[in-house]
């Protein structure tokens, strides 16, 4: 890891919001209480490459509209980013998320946040009824049935967007190589890490392509995890981030 990105302001803040918030959990919730399992923190270091390559900062891409943060699991990010000051929307599904959406309650109600929680279905003809200057929409895109329906949409109601998926450069039996087409793989009920949630996984062209169909202009790129990757072993388990602006209507600040 690059030593400007290990050690940037927003890396930093991060690692100590997450020591404050385990501490947290530790007294949130009864004993036994299923949090979200991965490491949200592990995203602000190719979100930081990222901004860092487009040459962007973050209050530039917030503006003064509130940040969305789309798949927020337990809330860890959007937390963080209410306490480096910016107003934030939290939206998960209850009927998918680990806990019901138990834990970012818990975790608001011992923080005293005013992060705003609500509990969507992105497959059910979801609409942002808002306009944001920047979203996070981060390990969410392959648990959708129809993820070029959803990014579409927010595309028009959000100006910037991180944005990470797993992909694949391989099928599952490594016969047919994915990574040279713009492609995506549909999984089989169970097929990656037993979750019958999981659905499309695009090849890293496939991904770009989708997000320019989309209505977004890709502004830089990220790839992390394995060189030679499929859709369903952990061993083949690869993720591309991207910073995207939209190229549709929210282009300019509120009056």
């Amino acid at each position: 890891m690059d030593p400007p990105i290990r050690f940037s302001s927003l890396v930093r803040q991060g690692v100590r919001f997450r020591s404050r918030l385990e501490s947290i959990k530790r007294h949130a919730a009864p004993a036994g209480f299923a949090w979200y399992p991965y490491d949200s923190f592990a995203n602000l270091f190719p979100m930081e490459r990222l901004r860092r390559d487009a040459g962007l900062a973050l209050a530039e891409m917030a503006g003064n509209r509130p940040l969305l943060d789309l798949g927020a699991g337990d809330g860890a990010l959007a937390f963080l980013f209410e306490s480096l000051g910016y107003a934030v929307h939290a939206c998960d599904h209850a009927g998918t998320n680990i806990n019901r959406m138990q834990g970012v309650r818990h975790l608001a109600a011992a923080l005293g946040s005013g992060v705003e929680i609500e509990d969507v279905d992105l497959d059910g003809g979801w609409v942002p009824n808002r306009e944001y200057g920047l979203a996070l929409f981060l390990g969410t895109l392959y648990h959708l049935k129809n993820p070029f329906g959803v990014l579409e949409r927010l595309s028009g109601h959000a100006r910037y967007c991180f944005l990470s998926t797993r992909v694949a450069g391989w099928s599952p039996d490594r016969t047919v190589e994915l990574g040279r087409v713009p492609a995506a793989y549909l999984l089989a009920p169970g097929e990656c890490n037993g979750d019958a949630t999981n659905y499309w996984v695009f090849s890293p062209p496939g991904l770009l392509r989708l997000a320019e169909r989309c209505g977004w202009r890709v502004l830089a790129a990220h790839s992390t995890g394995a060189r030679d990757s499929d859709p369903a072993t952990v061993a083949g388990d690869a993720r591309q981030f991207l910073l995207l602006e939209s190229s549709r209507s929210v282009t300019t600040e509120p009056a």
